[in-house]
């Protein structure tokens, strides 16, 4: 959250969105090495939270450079693209942002059943996997540093690095970058509630009931993070014909904060025996399948609507918001399954899920007021 606000647009500033992008995947593949180095400690030992910890603050830091780079290098290449083409910018970061989540998502599904699959059938251990997941993260890094840049149409001058720092900050006198934030903000929680509480809490108990197996819960974990994955990669590609049907992307956002909404009015039916979804056996992966259209919104139509408002040396911090209200909204949503409030978190998820399409729709005729012919 610190490092999408001050150091992912010092690294677009000084870097670029292109080596940004680098300098974030290079410290996920350290990241994902301090995991690796941490499970040869004994567990809960010094030296395993040690590395843990390291890896967790480089990952961290890296992640605000990261996916505010990516946001920037995504608007430019839209820009570029739809100059290019002759056509409207809208239409083009709404099949790229498709492309980008079906490939993202996808990729995240695919590797995180082949993790859990070669652990539970491969014993493979946990530190070789990290190991190969590692080189595999290197690879990726150097494909990126390979590819062309995608530099802003429209370069201003060059900010000093105070300037640089403060430049998401400098952003938010600009009410549309609060308005847009609703789907940020609910998927944030939603993906706290349901990594965090539903898997600690109603998981275990449900899939016992359905298998008898107390154990196969644990082993799912993975797939049901890869179920996510996949139904948010389906879906992305969907929202894209959906966006073009209505030319709008209202209806998709709507869809999303629908898909938020049922999370938490779900968590709150009792029956049966007053255990709630505890008692819907293998029902309880109806959480997973609504994150996973959540999901799909947020990774495609609603990053979109970021680079429809802004473009060019307005990119960054803009993308850098987005991370940041994210960011915030998962960390309180941690705090409070730690704390112990489960059924509170839900009623932030519920507000922002709702406040999210009038809050577009309020952002959209703002912007036509500056723009007479802005189109949606």
């Amino acid at each position: 959250m610190i490092s999408s606000l001050f150091i992912g647009p010092i690294a677009v500033g000084t870097l670029g969105p292109k080596w940004g992008l680098v300098l974030g995947m290079s410290s996920y593949v350290i990241y994902v090495m301090c995991f690796a180095a941490s499970l040869f400690f004994d567990a809960g030992s010094t030296g395993m939270n040690i590395c843990a910890i390291i890896g967790s603050s480089i990952g961290g830091l890296g992640a605000g450079a990261l996916w505010t780079c990516q946001g920037a290098f995504f608007a430019n290449t839209c820009q570029h693209l739809a100059d290019a083409k002759g056509s409207d910018v809208s239409e083009v970061t709404s099949a790229l942002a498709s492309n980008f989540a079906v490939w993202y998502v996808g990729m995240e599904c695919v590797f995180k059943a082949t993790f859990t699959a070669l652990q539970q059938f491969a014993d493979m251990s946990s530190s070789v996997g990290f190991v190969i997941y590692a080189v595999i993260a290197f690879g990726s890094t150097v494909a990126i540093a390979l590819c062309p840049d995608a530099p802003a149409k429209s370069p201003s001058t060059r900010p000093g690095l105070c300037d640089k720092a403060s430049a998401a900050i400098a952003l938010w006198k600009d009410p549309n970058i609060w308005l847009l934030g609703g789907s940020n903000v609910a998927f944030g929680f939603s993906a706290a509630y349901v990594v965090g509480y539903i898997n600690s809490n109603w998981l275990k108990v449900a899939i016992t009931d359905a298998t008898g197996d107390p154990q196969l819960a644990t082993n799912l974990i993975g797939f049901l993070g890869a179920l996510i994955c996949f139904v948010a990669a389906i879906s992305s590609k969907m929202f894209q014909v959906v966006n073009s049907y209505f030319g709008s992307k209202v209806p998709v956002i709507t869809f999303g904060a629908v898909c938020f909404v049922a999370i938490g009015i779900l968590s709150f039916i009792s029956a049966p025996n007053g255990r709630g979804p505890g008692g819907w056996g293998w029902g309880i992966c109806i959480f997973y399948v609504l994150q996973g259209v959540g999901r799909g919104v947020y990774e495609s139509t609603n990053k979109a609507v970021f680079a429809d408002f802004y473009t060019g040396a307005k990119a960054p911090a803009a993308f850098a918001n987005c991370m940041m209200q994210n960011t915030a909204a998962g960390t309180i949503g941690f705090l409070m399954g730690w704390g112990n409030l489960p059924k509170q978190e839900c009623w932030p998820l519920f507000i922002f899920a709702v406040l999210s399409v009038p809050g577009l729709l309020l952002a959209q005729r703002i912007q036509a007021a500056k723009l007479p012919n802005a189109k949606d």
